[in-house]
C-alpha cells in the first residue's frame, strides 16, 4: 500500500471517528481503523492523572492472560512506553523494555511490538496500544497514528464517558477485599445475595477474569477501587 493510499485512508478515518458517538459505532470503528493501520490487537483505556487510574478500557484482540497479568501486576504505573508516553504527549514504537519480567511476558504472548499514543485533555488522560506484526510494521505506521490519534481518542471518551466499574460494583469490590461475606455486603448494600453475586459476577467479566480475587486485585491495582477519582468525566 503506497504512502499516498495510508494517507487517504486516515483522512477518511478521521472524518468516521468525529461521527462516533456511541459503544456500537466505537466497536465498528475499531473495525475499519484495521485499514489504516493493520494491528494484530488493540488496548485501549482513559483514566485519571492525579490519582494514577485506569477508570476505563477495551481489549480487543490482546491476548487475555497476557491482559489479566498485565493488570494484575499494576503495570499501567510501570510500563516505561506508557510513562514515557504520559510525559511526552508523544506516540512512539514500544520496543524499548527495562523490565525483564514485562519483556519476558511480551515475547511469550507475541505482544512485544506496539504503537503507544493517546491526547490528555486537563487531569484526564485516554490512550491507546496497538499490537504490530513487527517492528518495521509498527514504525511503518506511526505517521498514520499520529493522524488519527486525536479523534480516535475523543471517539473513545464520546462512546464511553463513564467508568467501567458501576458505583454499585466499586462499592461492593472495596467491601470484598475488606474481607467482607456476600452476606454482609447484602446487608450493608440493602440488597440481596443473589444480587451481589450478580454484580461480582458482572465485575469479573469487565476485567477479564474468572476469579473473584484477581478481580479484587485487578481493581486495586489499576485504581478502581480504594481511590477517589477526580475530573474523570471528558465531554
Amino acid at each position: 500500500m503506497t504512502a499516498a493510499t495510508l494517507t487517504s485512508l486516515a483522512a477518511a478515518f478521521v472524518a468516521s471517528a468525529s461521527t462516533c458517538h456511541t459503544p456500537k459505532q466505537f466497536r465498528k470503528l475499531l473495525d475499519t481503523l484495521q485499514t489504516v493501520l493493520p494491528y494484530r490487537g488493540l488496548l485501549c483505556g482513559w483514566g485519571n492523572l492525579s490519582t494514577s487510574t485506569v477508570a476505563f478500557f477495551i481489549n480487543h484482540g490482546y491476548p487475555t492472560q497476557f491482559l489479566r497479568w498485565y493488570l494484575t501486576r499494576g503495570m499501567p504505573w510501570k510500563d516505561p512506553a506508557f510513562l514515557e508516553w504520559l510525559r511526552t504527549g508523544q506516540p512512539l514504537v514500544w520496543v524499548d523494555y527495562t523490565s525483564a519480567e514485562l519483556l519476558e511476558h511480551a515475547m511469550m504472548f507475541h505482544v512485544q511490538y506496539a504503537i503507544i499514543g493517546g491526547l490528555a485533555r486537563g487531569d484526564t488522560w485516554a490512550g491507546f496500544s496497538l499490537n504490530m506484526e513487527t517492528e518495521e510494521r509498527a514504525r511503518q505506521h506511526l505517521e498514520q497514528f499520529q493522524v488519527i490519534i486525536r479523534p480516535l481518542s475523543q471517539a473513545l471518551m464520546r462512546a464511553y464517558p463513564r467508568p467501567l466499574l458501576s458505583s454499585r460494583e466499586i462499592s461492593i469490590l472495596e467491601r470484598r477485599a475488606l474481607g467482607e461475606l456476600v452476606k454482609q455486603i447484602a446487608a450493608a448494600e440493602g440488597i440481596t445475595d443473589r444480587t451481589v453475586r450478580m454484580h461480582l459476577e458482572r465485575a469479573k467479566k469487565k476485567l477479564y477474569t474468572d476469579d473473584l480475587v484477581n478481580a479484587v486485585v485487578i481493581a486495586d491495582k489499576i485504581g478502581m477501587i480504594g481511590r477517589t477519582p477526580k475530573g474523570l468525566l471528558w465531554q
